[in-house]
């Protein structure tokens, strides 16, 4: 186990800025910090070995260290503005339900807090309410993932409470009436909670459409009547309150569109723009007809904000250079179990260092998979790994804790799509020296730390760099890229908002030189949010390697309204960047190239300088990921998708494992040859080709490409080519 764990406000600063440090105990008394440049975080023997450079800078000694809750689950929450709430005598509660989890525990649908009214579902699916002492019950429990409309009423004159249930054909399912026998107070009311009795209780599993509230006890037809024509119900003079769920779809906020303005915010991000009970399949886009889409998905398991208050600041140096850092946090003075908050150093904002080298820090495709638990909650994994899994303290401590929020690659509690990452919280994977599972045999590292194989190349070869991160290219675009000759993508640049996709394209256009070092890049389209800070939003819609769908009609991001899933479904392929696309994955063994005719071309001497080119000679026949130079996730180029075709192909991978399948949107047909050695679209292309404006693209189509530079501490042919490539390319003039 982990006896702390930390997280930044931040994931990237300036020279000169602060950065907010948030730690909380899991066993550890005190802890004391320092500051790290992370060089490489490989601790394999057999690799160059773990490096990193203490900096000069005191962080305070030591502190105590305390525990800091989480509250997972998503909510919303509405304050009694201008004590609306609190004048009402009768009221009618008109609320449509989609429950997806009803087992184990009691669920609150609607909590009128402080005035003891509430709409609840039992631990047996049956729907409830409370109205002061009394407590109405229904027989027939609710069906998952059906539409029913819940209508509470309460008559202040006959002191009737009535709880019914309407199916979807506007008939009762089900109704329940009883007496209040202790006068309701409406005057203790002090607001409103939506999908919780209060943040971190009895939270809801499910989506909930727009309710309504209405200050007269109606017939619950005529409630139900008066939800299906929402457009009219901020002229009735009874209306208290009508939360249309359409408005803001991108934001924190919940929209109260009667006259009183009982706004509320969402709490822990719940899902929005989804489909809600007038929804039958007239519209796939909620842009076109937002009252189709008047639901939210609110899940006891949302978490995108930790909330923990900040234990201590640091002030980066003014001269810092740009790179990868980590507060190191050291609990109880043992060092084997330090704890690393891992952000970027990006260049100053209002000057440039001079370096012409930068290095695209893929943070979006860390949160994608942050907190991660492929190893142990998805049965296939060890199947695509072709061994057991390895499990270490960190990944115990995911399991201990699943508080600390989900990655892309998990479902909900009731078996929905995780849509929302955040670095809001602790990312016990993102840090130097730990393994993964998806790795490959040797080394197993993923994500952050393969990627560090590609800094310690760096810095072995003395190359003078800059790191930016996906959130700083996001906000800031091509004018972030532009002072630099050549633009270094990490092992695994996944997922990627269009500001990001348009930026690296832009520089390439424009005469930037890209090295593509990693596999399956550019693959998935997520969204980023001014509202949600430090939050992406992807959908998988339409095919691509993935452990769930949205749902039908929810292919859209709420954010921004684009179409999510594969950039290749969007009409951007990374073929037109890289002039490659995703082949296949298999997470074994990786595969040496062979080289090609083309890798003698003359538009090519310079990379081969020094390096035997014989036509189909292995090339990359070692690595620390999986023993070779191509493998772990694969591209392969082609012409059909938008390869350019002056692109030439340097190398090719050859002989993969039959885990090595393929992909879900090549496979339009499936037939049983569509294994790693049966069909020869398995396979990882390296390819480069020059652009119109005098620049040019190299790409490797391989995740485990870095782990070859990195071998025989970078001496070898991968090594030398990387360094051939990096010369020309970093050059002022064309290629």
């Amino acid at each position: 186990m982990l006896l702390l764990v930390a997280y930044t406000n931040v994931l990237s600063a300036a020279p000169g800025e602060v950065i907010d440090v948030k730690v909380g105990s899991y066993g550890a008394r005190s802890y004391r910090a320092d500051l790290r440049r992370i060089i490489q975080g490989d601790r394999n023997p057999e690799g160059p070995g773990y490096q990193d450079e203490p900096i000069d800078l005191d962080l305070g000694g030591v502190r105590q260290a305390h525990r800091q809750p989480i509250q997972p689950g998503s909510c919303i929450r509405i304050e009694d503005r201008g004590k609306v709430l609190s004048d009402l005598k009768s009221f009618t509660l008109a609320v449509p339900v989609w429950p997806t989890l009803l087992a184990g525990t009691e669920h609150s649908v609607f909590c009128m807090t402080g005035a003891d009214v509430e709409l609840l579902i039992a631990p047996d699916g049956r729907p409830c309410a409370t109205v002061g002492d009394t407590r109405l019950e229904l027989g027939v429990p609710l069906a998952l993932k059906q539409w029913i409309v819940l209508v509470l009423s309460f008559d202040a004159i006959s002191n009737e409470v009535h709880l019914t249930c309407i199916g979807s054909d506007s008939e009762i399912v089900d109704s329940s009436v009883g007496t209040v026998d202790r006068k309701w107070h409406a005057k203790e009311l002090s607001g409103i909670h939506i999908a919780a009795r209060k943040p971190g209780v009895m939270h809801f599993d499910g989506k909930i459409d727009s309710p309504a509230l209405f200050s007269t006890s109606l017939d619950p037809l005529i409630a139900v009547a008066r939800l299906a024509q929402p457009n009219k119900l901020p002229r009735l003079p009874d209306l208290v309150a009508y939360w249309d769920f359409t408005k803001g779809m991108d934001r924190t906020s919940v929209v109260d569109v009667s006259a009183h303005q009982l706004h509320g915010d969402t709490i822990q991000c719940p899902a929005r723009a989804m489909t809600g009970w007038l929804w039958d399949g007239q519209c796939l886009d909620w842009k076109q007809n937002p009252d189709l889409y008047s639901a939210i998905h609110f899940h006891a398991d949302d978490m995108t904000d930790a909330g923990w208050k900040t234990d201590f600041s640091v002030k980066l140096p003014e001269q810092l250079r740009s790179g990868i850092y980590a507060i190191r946090l050291v609990p109880d003075d043992d060092e084997a179990m330090a704890y690393h908050c891992v952000f970027a150093v990006r260049p100053p904002r209002d000057a440039v260092t001079g370096n012409t080298v930068c290095f695209l820090l893929p943070t979006a495709s860390y949160l994608a998979y942050a907190n991660h638990r492929l190893g142990l909650d998805v049965p296939g994994t060890e199947v695509g790994m072709g061994r057991l899994v390895e499990i270490d303290r960190h990944h115990d401590f995911l399991q201990m804790h699943p508080e600390v929020g989900l990655s892309f690659y998990e479902i909900h509690g009731d078996g929905s799509g995780v849509f929302h990452s955040s670095r809001n919280r602790p990312i016990v994977d993102m840090q130097p020296g730990i393994k993964g599972y998806l790795g490959g045999l040797g080394s197993n590292v993923w994500q952050f730390n393969a990627d560090t194989h590609i800094t310690g190349w760096l810095e072995h070869e003395g190359v003078a760099y800059d790191v930016i991160t996906d959130e700083d290219l996001h906000h800031e675009g091509l004018s972030l890229l532009r002072r630099y000759n050549v633009v270094m993508t990490g092992t695994h640049p996944e997922y990627y908002s269009l500001q990001m996709l348009d930026a690296v394209q832009g520089f390439v256009d424009r005469g930037g030189k890209l090295m593509y070092l990693g596999g399956n890049g550019f693959y998935w389209r997520i969204s980023f949010s001014d509202h949600h800070p430090g939050v992406i939003e992807c959908r998988r819609s339409e095919a691509g390697i993935r452990p769930w769908e949205p749902g039908p009609g929810q292919f859209h991001h709420a954010f921004t309204g684009e179409y999510g899933g594969l950039w290749r479904r969007n009409g951007r392929p990374s073929t037109e960047l890289t002039g490659l696309i995703m082949s296949s994955q298999g997470f074994d063994i990786s595969s040496p190239y062979e080289l090609t005719n083309a890798a003698q071309d003359p538009r090519v001497g310079f990379m081969f300088e020094g390096i035997d080119t014989t036509s189909g000679r292995n090339f990359g026949d070692f690595g620390l990921s999986g023993g070779g130079a191509a493998g772990l996730e694969i591209d392969r180029a082609d012409y059909n998708l938008g390869t350019p075709p002056h692109a030439i192909i340097l190398a090719s991978s050859k002989s993969h494992t039959d885990i090595y399948l393929m992909t879900p949107e090549d496979m339009l047909d499936p037939t049983p040859d569509m294994s790693g050695t049966q069909n020869d679209t398995i396979r990882a292309d390296m390819v480069f080709f020059e652009t119109a404006q005098g620049g040019a693209v190299f790409s490797t189509g391989s995740i485990a490409w870095a782990g070859a530079m990195a071998w025989n501490n970078y001496d070898n042919e991968v090594s030398r080519l990387m360094r051939n490539v990096m010369t020309r390319f970093n050059k002022a003039e064309s290629v």
